[in-house]
């Protein structure tokens, strides 16, 4: 069975922190390494964390940091096992999730993704409203252009996030940039779905989810604009605005030999259909022309887009 190393990044999270190393502690697999890093908190952060230092398991580092990613990397630098994740200081994981996925990587020694169920959940009333999973197409070219990433039960072959490394410049589309990178360098064929729960996402009024949704598009966009620039993509597909974003800088993509950048164009575009078919038809019609143009066959969709738009 595999080692599994853990991380979680904090700051200032001492009201839901000590049930996120509860949930990792009081897992039944028992070859584990955890890794909680703190960015100097001042709210009994500290206090918590020395109260596990008596499990060998346990390792904690409390000093400033230049964000989620930066401590993330942290993490990572420190981590022995074979299989990685990270999981955020106001979200645990299920009873029993680690063995789940370490008998998944052990049946499935190609495996380089383990990934199962989030339960999202809303805080204080903890009423369990949904149930996501890892969003996979037809091609790995389709799955980028999702923009989802199910972060929290998604579990890594730790040398496979090294090869790619967490981007520091970015502070909340880190994780899916890390999936969309995989996906252009190796494809989807050696990820394995499981029906598990494996984890719980907490929805609260200090999320960055909640309170830096705009932020959350503007480092999508930079994530978009960097792979078009790596293939050399037309004008149109470029977003210029992210080289405007303080901080922005052009990150290159390691493509694979199977990546088609024709191919994620074309479902690109579509995605640009679904955007516009509702607020500007004619601009939707534009790209839809471009989807033809970049994957010229015929599907269900685009012929019901065509007669729909045309009305």
């Amino acid at each position: 069975m595999p080692r599994i190393s853990l991380v979680t990044p904090t700051f200032r999270q001492a009201a839901t922190l000590r049930e996120t190393i509860e949930s990792v502690l009081g897992q039944d697999h028992r070859d584990l390494e955890y890794w909680v890093i703190d960015a100097a908190s001042q709210d009994g952060t500290v206090e918590i964390l020395r109260e596990y230092e008596h499990d060998p398991r346990f390792h904690w580092i409390s000093e400033p940091d230049q964000g989620q990613s930066d401590a993330i990397n942290k993490g990572l630098a420190r981590c022995t096992g074979d299989v990685f994740n990270w999981i955020n200081s106001d979200d645990y994981l299920a009873p029993g999730a680690l063995t789940r996925v370490a008998q998944a990587f052990e049946q499935n020694p190609r495996a380089e993704i383990v990934s199962g169920l989030t339960a999202e959940f809303r805080d204080p009333s903890r009423e369990e409203f949904n149930r996501v999973r890892l969003q996979l197409r037809a091609s790995a070219e389709a799955s980028i252009v999702v923009g989802v990433f199910c972060q929290p039960s998604t579990f890594w072959r730790t040398s496979v996030v090294r090869g790619i490394g967490v981007d520091t410049g970015l502070h909340y589309v880190m994780d899916w940039d890390l999936w969309v990178r995989y996906l252009a360098r190796h494809g989807q064929g050696n990820i394995v779905l499981l029906d598990d729960l494996l984890a719980h996402y907490r929805h609260h009024t200090a999320a960055k989810t909640t309170t830096g949704s705009a932020q959350f598009y503007d480092e999508a966009k930079i994530v978009f604009h960097n792979l078009a620039l790596t293939i050399g993509a037309p004008e149109e597909f470029l977003l210029r605005e992210a080289e405007a974003r303080p901080g922005w800088r052009r990150r290159d993509f390691v493509l694979g030999p199977g990546f088609d950048a024709d191919r994620y164009l074309g479902c690109y575009a579509e995605r640009m259909v679904r955007t516009w078919r509702g607020k500007d038809r004619a601009l939707a019609r534009t790209w839809l022309r471009r989807a033809w143009a970049h994957k010229p066959w015929i599907t269900p969709w685009r012929v019901k887009m065509a007669l729909r738009l045309i009305k």
